[in-house]
């Protein structure tokens, strides 16, 4: 029987699942494996298919289906070229001798990430000082470009990684140079002293061994002979700095610790988790900031960007298998047990064509051994959220509890919508098998399914839910120009998953912008919000630049609602429609909303319907002019990118605004996007010029 006869869709806006799980920007294999395996599946197979309860049953069914075994998956990645790598290190090393400092540095980078890096697989004695030589040389132009916390870390790297002992006192005299003008005394003397060891094993003249010897022991007579010898703070401007997290305003809350104590969550059976106000909430106020549970970068930016924080990479550390991903230092390579799993199939998943979602989706998997999943499992029992919300427990957003408790609608999705997504999780199940996640636990065969494969595939069924309505982009602030706001867009550099964030309902008049320090997200207030009334932010669809209609229909396609935020109740304008022959102000006992009509305006008195008395807004017009004052002194401040004064004037010019209107209101809204923009410059952000025309 077909399903239209077995079972009648509750809301055609809930049958979308292809546009979640494929990327329509890089069509892939994906769609093609798909429809061939449903077309396979008879409509016996799909009713029996439709009455199946637990997200494993799922899993094993679509598993056991013989055409989703009609796909050949094998492992395959960008693997190192020692080839490649002399050919970029030759120019790097000719641009360096031309003294092209960032020329060099770049293709000394690209030689660093070819260079096959040793390990036990890789033990070529050709090909073992590569690697090292690629870092050493790329720490002399970092060293002349005056990037010495990068030029430490790449000596570090280097000598870590067999770097010819021959050479080794070199790394050591430029390490040590290094740490003395960064007043790092101690691991100075302590550099030197490694030099003088190692220059016994140099080639070269005895002449010039003495002169090397006589130059180390002045610098170490220096230290050992120093009154007060110690690791000073290091100078602003030889250290990279630290991001930039603000306080949360009033301080953490004791049950929310991502949220400001200006911020609290309640619950009800029809907004479900929301975020509302403990305390009145002003402009400028940070109110949550937040580390990502999991985070995936767009693959566009894998050779910019680190793949474990997302900061920019200046002088990348790549992967020790793969030439694909890249890191901002050893520490983010460690750390990225995920990329240890991914890394051979990566190329796979990618030419899949799935989306960022199922990506994400994906990490949440692979960033934890098997035996984190299987040590959890007596736990994974459905909680009623009221209670969890209600109760007194602090909500950690680093507990795996938080994140797989969060919404995921299952209760409301159709037989078609889980088959789709069953077969996309066959197809990463059967790609993880080809890795050394489920070493011991897994299925020799590749087309049988062990209980610990089927466990984890219905994990992945249930985060592939889960993304879909509490994902948030990551993005970077980016300028065509330094010091300019002319042309700057925000641009998306990936995806990621903020348990607390996730709390916080829509409205299509956001209170709040979120910017971000690598994958940390960081939000503040852009209005006031009394204390009592809902926190809300923005899911992408802003009434200022999208109608009604539109909102509403992309809201309830994405993420399964019907928004009755006050925009859509009262159907406010978009920016460009905005007049200010309507206005809104407010009463001087009240606060009740005063409609007036400024075109016809007679006298100044307005009888408030809401408590009857009568306000004077001749002193809210004055205030108005006042607010044009102020907003074009932010505007010089944003000119010259005094982004401090230009942020007070901005704060302070929304709260005159507020103080006398109710929105929208043209000014008011102009006042809050120029605040935005201001706020994105102070997160992550990146000067990147318009590509001109050859």
């Amino acid at each position: 029987m077909a399903m239209s006869d077995t079972y009648e869709d509750p809301l055609p806006h809930l049958n979308r699942s292809r546009r979640m799980l494929e990327d329509s920007d890089r069509p892939g294999f994906f769609k093609d494996y798909y429809r061939a395996v449903r077309k396979a599946t008879s409509n016996d197979q799909f009713n029996q298919f439709s009455k199946l309860k637990t997200n494993e049953e799922r899993i094993r069914f679509c598993f056991n289906l013989p055409a989703a075994h009609d796909i050949d998956i094998k492992t395959f990645f960008k693997g190192k070229s020692e080839k490649e790598a002399l050919e970029k290190k030759e120019a790097g090393n000719k641009c360096f001798g031309r003294k092209n400092n960032v020329e060099a540095l770049k293709l000394y980078s690209q030689a660093v990430v070819k260079a096959p890096v040793p390990s036990e697989e890789c033990a070529d004695p050709r090909k073992m000082t590569l690697y090292a030589i690629c870092l050493a040389n790329r720490s002399a132009a970092l060293y002349h470009l005056r990037e010495y916390h990068y030029c430490v870390k790449d000596i570090d790297e280097a000598l870590e990684h067999h770097y010819p002992k021959e050479l080794k006192y070199k790394l050591y005299k430029r390490k040590a140079r290094l740490l003395s003008h960064m007043k790092q005394h101690i691991d100075a003397r302590d550099a030197y002293r490694q030099a003088l060891k190692w220059l016994d094993w140099a080639k070269m003249e005895r002449e010039k061994r003495i002169e090397h010897q006589t130059d180390i022991q002045k610098w170490l007579k220096m230290y050992e002979t120093g009154k007060v010898v110690k690791n000073w703070d290091i100078p602003e401007g030889y250290i990279e700095p630290a991001p930039i997290i603000p306080d949360l305003a009033e301080g953490s809350s004791e049950r929310f610790p991502s949220l400001s104590k200006k911020v609290d969550v309640k619950y009800d059976n029809n907004q479900g988790r929301y975020a509302v106000a403990a305390e009145d909430i002003e402009p400028g106020d940070v109110i949550a900031t937040e580390k990502p549970f999991a985070a995936v970068l767009l693959r566009e930016e894998y050779g910019n960007h680190c793949q474990k924080c997302f900061k920019v990479t200046k002088a990348p550390i790549p992967c020790k298998k793969c030439s694909n991903v890249l890191f901002c230092s050893a520490e983010c390579r460690q750390e990225s047990f995920f990329h240890t799993i991914e890394c051979p199939i990566l190329d796979l998943l990618t030419g899949s064509g799935m989306s960022i979602n199922c990506f994400l989706a994906f990490r949440l998997v692979t960033q934890y051994p098997l035996s984190f999943f299987l040590d959890l499992k007596d736990q994974l029992v459905e909680e009623d959220p009221k209670e969890t919300t209600n109760n007194k427990q602090v909500y950690d957003p680093t507990d795996f509890l938080r994140l797989y408790h969060l919404v995921h609608h299952a209760e409301s999705r159709t037989p078609e919508d889980f088959f789709h997504r069953c077969i996309m999780i066959v197809f990463m199940v059967k790609a993880l098998k080809k890795t050394k996640y489920f070493e011991g636990k897994g299925s020799a065969s590749s087309d049988k399914i062990s209980d610990a494969e089927a466990f984890v595939g219905g994990l992945l069924l249930r985060f592939l839910q889960i993304v879909q309505f509490n994902a948030h982009e990551v993005s970077e602030f980016v300028l065509i120009a330094p010091r300019t706001f002319d042309g700057a867009k925000n641009e998306s550099l990936g995806a990621a998953i903020y348990p607390t964030l996730a709390l916080f309902n829509h409205s299509c008049h956001s209170a709040q912008v979120r910017l971000f320090s690598g994958n940390q997200v960081i939000t503040k207030a852009i209005r006031n919000i009394r204390k009592g009334e809902i926190v809300p932010e923005n899911y992408g669809q802003s009434f200022t630049s999208k109608v009604k209609s539109q909102r509403k229909a992309e809201l309830a396609d994405r993420y399964w609602f019907e928004c009755n935020c006050e925009a859509c109740q009262k159907d406010w304008p978009m920016y460009k429609d905005m007049t200010n022959s309507f206005l809104s102000f407010k009463c001087h006992k009240c606060q009740g909303p005063l409609p007036v009509n400024t075109d016809n305006l007679l006298i100044p008195f307005i009888k408030c319907e809401k408590c009857g008395d009568q306000t004077n807004i001749l002193s809210a017009l004055k205030n108005l002019q006042n607010t044009e004052q102020t907003f074009k002194g932010a505007c010089k401040e944003m000119e010259a990118f005094n982004l401090e004064k230009a942020e007070s004037l901005l704060i302070e010019n929304l709260k005159q605004l507020e103080s006398s209107l109710y929105p929208p209101y043209r000014d008011y809204h102009l006042t809050q996007e120029a605040y935005m923009r201001v706020c994105l410059c102070q997160g992550n952000s990146k000067v990147k010029p318009l590509k001109t025309a050859e």
